[in-house]
């Protein structure tokens, strides 16, 4: 007999994702940290790390993907040690669990990191690094101060360049402490010293040449980190090398990758600042000249505007305007009395066409009572026996009426 049941039968897809469930909600298995020693260290060129962290006795596969591997400061590499952040799960397509990494440290500096990492957040999340407050450094600085060890390369390079490039500085030399457990203190000290004393400083060079993270580490306590956010004065901060990140250099005004580098940014060089004033009096001086080319040219434009409406001008203006008006008037009164003429001529014409006259000179006549000078039109308005005239185109004839005799249309 079979010894299952088929509701106990899983593809094996369905298992591994259960399996993957499980580990997922295991809360030991997630967020968890791991020392080991790195092995088959593999860089994808889709920017994914494969590697196995391993002791003396076992081993895991781990993935760090290209998200978080972006941050890492140093390249990791087969046979270092390290410590490593992550969760625990399984990748379903082989049935394998691995660690999916998050986060790498050197074992050498793992507690000293995570210290770091920690007061970086909550700094920020204070807004100590904010650029908003971050004060702006003058153009041309004429007092400046430097807090560093009065031995070191540092201060040596600072001066060196500083002078080199603008003569005329005048730098306060801080000594202090860059290194060991009272460092972060006593900077900040100094600090606070030269914002009470030395207020009309341009600003301060806080900072010391590279080493190790333990060697830099003054400048990642909480106490110089609000010391500078503190200030009122400008702070540069310029710790290390160029690839040396310290919470100084988040809170401070400006960071600079070196001491060298912080003498190169922040001071003008003098020989520069001349040329460059020479050249801007070049183009004012061009741009003047030329100005006054304009100006010149305006003024003489508008005098022969001046000259050409001046009021003799115009006046003249006016008369052959006035000379112009008047032919232009005779004109349009000549055209309208030769209209007038002939609009005379026409209704002449038509008045002559319906004169009496020129209807007898046609041959007809004009037939009327000899008292009151009535036309006669009908046989009613004469008797027999009065007398009538007839006129004709070339005179009238008196003749008496004898007879009237009606005749029919």
């Amino acid at each position: 007999m079979n010894n299952y049941t088929e509701s106990k039968i899983y593809t094996v897809s369905k298992l591994n994702k259960y399996i993957k469930k499980l580990f997922e909600n295991d809360y030991n298995l997630q967020d968890v940290w791991i020392l080991g020693e790195l092995s088959n260290f593999k860089l994808h060129s889709s920017g994914h790390m494969y590697f196995v962290l391993k002791d003396k006795e076992s081993q895991i596969r781990c993935v760090m993907f290209r998200g978080n591997n972006s941050t890492l400061r140093f390249m990791p590499g087969d046979g270092m040690k390290v410590k490593v952040r992550g969760d625990v799960g399984v990748y379903e397509k082989r049935g394998e669990y691995q660690l999916y990494v998050k986060e790498i440290v050197e074992a050498g500096k793992g507690e000293l990191y995570l210290a770091f990492e920690k007061l970086k957040e909550k700094l920020k999340d204070e807004g100590l690094f904010s650029e908003e407050i971050k004060k702006k450094l003058p153009l041309i600085p004429q007092n400046i101060a430097v807090i560093t060890s009065s031995t070191g390369a540092a201060i040596r390079d600072i001066i060196t360049i500083s002078l080199r490039r603008f003569p005329n500085l005048s730098i306060l030399v801080v000594p202090s402490l860059v290194q060991g457990t009272s460092a972060a203190k006593e900077i900040a000290k100094k600090i606070d010293f030269l914002n009470c004393h030395f207020k009309g400083l341009d600003f301060i060079i806080v900072g010391r040449g590279g080493g190790s993270l333990e060697e830099l580490w003054a400048f990642n306590e909480e106490i110089l980190a609000r010391s500078i956010y503190n200030s009122k004065i400008p702070i540069v901060s310029a710790v290390g090398h160029e690839t040396d990140f310290t919470i100084s250099d988040f809170v401070a005004d400006l960071r600079v990758p070196t001491p060298s580098a912080a003498a190169e940014m922040t001071i003008p060089d003098k020989n520069n600042l001349l040329d460059n004033i020479n050249v801007s009096k070049s183009k004012i001086s061009r741009a003047i000249k030329r100005n006054i080319e304009l100006k010149t040219e305006n003024i003489n434009s508008l005098c022969a505007n001046l000259k050409y409406q001046g009021p003799e001008n115009k006046i003249n203006q006016y008369f052959q305007y006035i000379d112009e008006f008047i032919a232009r008037l005779n004109s349009r009164i000549r055209h309208q009395v030769e209209l007038y003429e002939e609009r005379v001529k026409k209704d002449a014409q038509r008045l002559d066409s319906l004169s009496p006259w020129a209807v007898i000179e046609r041959g007809y006549s004009i037939c009327r009572k000899v008292s009151g000078k009535e036309i006669v039109k009908r046989l009613e308005q004469i008797k027999v026996g009065e007398n009538i005239e007839v006129i004709i185109s070339d005179g009238k004839i008196l003749s008496k009426v004898e007879k009237k005799e009606a005749v029919s249309n």
